[in-house]
């Protein structure tokens, strides 16, 4: 019975030799490559210290050693342990023997170890990339700071709107909708009392945003003063839009035109013809060897409307035509050519053109269009916010509260000057509040000699209490914008990258975290606004988006300010009285000769030596009256 069983286990064990033989013979190319991927898991994956091997580390390794002894080494161990068996049982040894490709498989087993290498360095970044990708980070982190590639996604989009729809003057002056598309308002009596700082980069929404404030200012029967250097395409049709709903006066003044339309020095006095004299020709002290000949020049500057009569001072023409000016011509050199200039601006030259203190009386727009580039119409802007802030200063502050007046200085760089500089810090208290459109505080340093670059930035962060900041293209204007907006506290993330067996870095799933700060509207997000998306900073809250969408306005056409001297309009309508080929009415022309007549031949003939003057004042009142009559007899 014992022998029985023991031939029953000796046949098993033979036929398990044998098919192991037979699996080997033909599949033994597998079992090698199988053996070359597993097997170096013995030395990439070594188990850290104080720990024990996984047991699918243990798999892994026992098969890839059965393989390697059994695939890659079978024509040496499978023939040998056959031998063995059979020496052991007793029975006739029987040879069995492998083909000679058997001899490749170990350069088979080599190339799979090769491979194993280069996917565990390329599947370990990978690998170790989704692991942090898909880690759910804790809730209790703070805020992070900014990347320049993902920090759109922080900011609101640009959106298309009616603002006429959220014009309230009830709720305060709107400036846009949140992030959650909901209306802002700043209370219109805090608006009126500080000044208003806008800066932004070409076509990012400066223009739309200045036209907006000053649309409502008009509806709440502010005066509105507009100098735009640039001829804006928009905004004066706003403005004459704003200025029909509120049932105000809308002046448009072009200083190119070479037509009168504005009297500069209407209702000045010699102080303050001297002080638009200095402040305009920048004859102030500049701290240089040229301050001594500038003596000269602001002592010309004084005497010129002091000695000059009341007719001289109607206009700067005047005062350049007055004696003591034109005695100027080679002592002071300097006065005598910016006089000269000045005299050539036709447009401020008018002794009837309009009179900026009407704006101050009545309410309204004085949209006044400059230049860029010609010095002498940039010398006019600057004496025009001058002559402003002069009359701001004369309005009687005792018996009554002055009117509001908002003035709006587009391209803010070619209005600065002294004098306005140091109004910028008084005119409020005057009803004065300014709007103040720049590109970058670069342009706020492009100032005159006479003034100081930190000082003219100091003036403006310190009294622009209300700044509206759209996008920057210049890193300096954003550093200095995100600093004003204060810091938040953040976090920082530290993590560790170790360097594996397979000679590739890896993120370490620990990660350390340490508080730090950055500022609450950084850089970042000040250069990468949408257009018409902008930052509010307030005295008395903290930076918020905001979303503005510009007021429809059909064109039309715009009519200049035009000023004609008495003397010319009554000549004009002299000439057209004794012009026989235009008749005052065609239908009655027959029934107007007979009256006319006598009157035309009452008057001395041409030929004559008499006046130049044809028709005096009353005969010309009784010709209107008498067609008038005939006219209306007419009509009957």
């Amino acid at each position: 019975m014992y022998d029985l069983f023991t031939l029953q286990w000796q046949a098993i064990g033979l036929n398990i030799l044998s098919t192991l033989y037979v699996f080997s013979f033909h599949y033994s190319t597998i079992l090698s490559a199988i053996a070359g991927l597993f097997l170096p898991t013995l030395y990439f994956d070594k188990p850290e210290k104080g720990r024990h091997s996984s047991a699918l580390r243990n798999v892994i390794l026992m098969t890839g050693w059965c393989c390697f002894f059994f695939g890659t080494l079978a024509n040496f161990t499978i023939p040998r342990l056959m031998h063995w068996y059979q020496h052991a049982i007793g029975m006739n040894e029987t040879f069995v023997r492998y083909s000679i490709w058997q001899f490749a498989l170990i350069p088979i087993f080599l190339i799979s170890m090769i491979v194993h290498f280069f996917c565990r360095r390329e599947l370990d970044s990978t690998l170790n990339q989704l692991r942090l990708q898909f880690t759910k980070k804790t809730k209790a982190e703070r805020e992070m700071r900014t990347d320049v590639r993902t920090v759109r996604d922080l900011l609101p989009d640009t959106l298309d709107y009616d603002p006429e729809h959220y014009i309230d003057l009830d709720k305060g002056v709107f400036v846009g909708l949140d992030i959650y598309h909901e209306p802002q308002y700043i209370p219109l009596n805090e608006f009126q009392k500080q000044h208003c700082d806008i800066l932004g980069t070409t076509g990012a929404g400066k223009g739309v945003a200045c036209g907006l404030i000053l649309y409502q200012l008009i509806l709440a029967d502010e005066g509105v003063f507009v100098l735009d250097p640039k001829n804006d395409e928009w905004a004066p049709h706003l403005m004459k839009l704003a200025c029909e709903r509120a049932g105000k006066p809308f002046h448009l003044i072009n200083l190119n035109e070479d037509q009168p339309q504005l009297n500069l020095l209407a209702e000045t006095t010699p102080d303050q013809i001297e002080e638009l004299l200095v402040a305009g020709f920048s004859f102030g002290e500049k701290g240089d060897v040229a301050d001594f000949y500038r003596i000269d020049d602001r002592k010309a500057a004084r005497k010129t409307p002091r000695l000059a009569s009341d007719d001289e001072r109607k206009t700067l023409a005047h005062l350049f035509k007055s004696d003591y000016v034109q005695s100027l011509d080679e002592v002071v050199k300097a006065f005598f050519g910016k006089m000269e200039e000045m005299a050539c601006v036709t447009s401020i030259n008018a002794p009837n053109g309009l009179n900026l203190n009407a704006i101050f009386n009545e309410g309204g727009c004085c949209y006044v269009i400059g230049s860029l580039r010609n010095s002498k119409i940039i010398i006019a802007q600057k004496m025009i916010l001058i002559r402003l802030l002069q009359l701001a200063e004369m309005r009687d502050r005792v018996n009554g509260k002055p009117r509001p007046i908002a003035i709006f200085l587009d391209e803010l760089k070619y209005h600065i000057s002294k004098a306005s500089m140091e109004g910028l810090g008084a005119a409020r208290d005057k009803g004065v509040h300014m709007l103040l459109a720049h590109q970058s505080v670069a342009d706020l340093r492009d100032c005159p000699a006479d003034l100081n670059a930190d000082a003219v930035v100091g003036a403006v962060v310190e009294n622009t209490k209300f700044k509206l900041v759209y996008k920057l293209q210049d890193p300096e204007t954003a550093k200095w914008v995100a600093a004003m907006s204060g810091t938040i506290l953040v976090d920082d993330e530290t993590r560790i990258a170790e360097t594996t067996t397979a000679l590739s870095e890896i993120i370490d799933d620990k990660r350390t975290i340490r508080q730090a700060e950055r500022n609450y509207v950084d850089s970042n997000m000040l250069m990468f606004l949408p257009p018409f998306v902008s930052y509010i900073f307030t005295a008395t809250d903290t930076p918020r988006a905001s979303l503005i969408a510009p007021i429809k306005v059909k064109k039309s056409t715009l009519e200049i300010y035009h000023s004609v001297d008495p003397e010319h309009q009554e000549k004009d309508l002299t000439a057209s009285l004794l012009d026989d080929e235009t008749p005052l009415f065609s239908s009655n022309i027959e029934a107007l000769i007979p009256t006319v007549q006598p009157l035309i031949s009452s008057q001395p003939h041409p030929a004559e030596e008499s006046p130049q003057e044809v028709l005096d004042e009353s005969t010309i009142n009784e010709l209107i009256d008498q067609s008038d009559l005939l006219f209306e007899e007419n009509q009957s």
